[in-house]
């Protein structure tokens, strides 16, 4: 079955695309490397927000059976974001064993992976896989993801936009604002688009 894709250009895709492309120009406004910590708390509470807020629709607007199954996926899937973000608790908690925070992360992946054992996610996946997927939203999250994981890593294409080394970690966390953006713009594409639905 061929995906349902939709190829329309939004506002908000060429906000995402411009935020993409002046990251590395941060570089040239001498900031202090140490504004990484406040980014990266920042992102905290919007990946808890994302949480949040796709948790209360599913309840709030009474989305049941193979739909409920694939927003609460959607909400541990948020969930495991938060996780990752903060080092599987390390950051929130520090100074526990690293079996501690191993638990943690291999808890919530299992979590992930054990839920696609449920009919009812399987029918929801089958459900959205037909539905309008906001391709251009996620596209640019994906970009955002992989130049993060470049500088990140060390990979070739961080020569290019890796001005000063000093900024590694900083621009790391610059290219994940534009990487969750876009991803929580698709979940709430998706999301809100069914809920109107359910109202007609």
């Amino acid at each position: 079955m061929k995906l349902n894709l939709d190829w329309r250009w939004s506002i908000r895709c060429s906000v995402f695309l411009l935020m993409i492309i002046i990251v590395p120009f941060s570089q040239m406004l001498h900031v202090d490397p140490k504004w990484e910590t406040v980014v990266e708390q920042g992102q905290t509470f919007f990946l808890f927000g994302c949480f949040l807020l796709t948790l209360i629709f599913t309840f709030a607007y009474k989305l049941t059976g193979k739909l409920r199954a694939f927003w609460l996926w959607a909400v541990l899937w948020w969930l495991v974001l938060l996780g990752r973000d903060q080092n599987w608790g390390r950051q929130m908690w520090p100074g526990y064993s690293i079996a501690i925070y191993h638990s943690i992360a291999a808890v919530l992946i299992m979590s992930l992976v054990l839920m696609l054992l449920w009919p009812r996610l399987r029918e929801g996946i089958h459900y959205y896989y037909r539905r309008p997927f906001p391709i251009w939203d996620f596209t640019l999250a994906s970009v955002a993801f992989l130049l993060a994981d470049a500088v990140e890593r060390g990979r070739w294409i961080a020569q290019f936009i890796l001005f000063n080394p000093i900024y590694d970690d900083l621009l790391e966390e610059l290219y994940e604002c534009p990487f969750m953006l876009a991803l929580f713009s698709v979940s709430f594409c998706l999301q809100w688009r069914t809920i109107k639905e359910l109202k007609q």
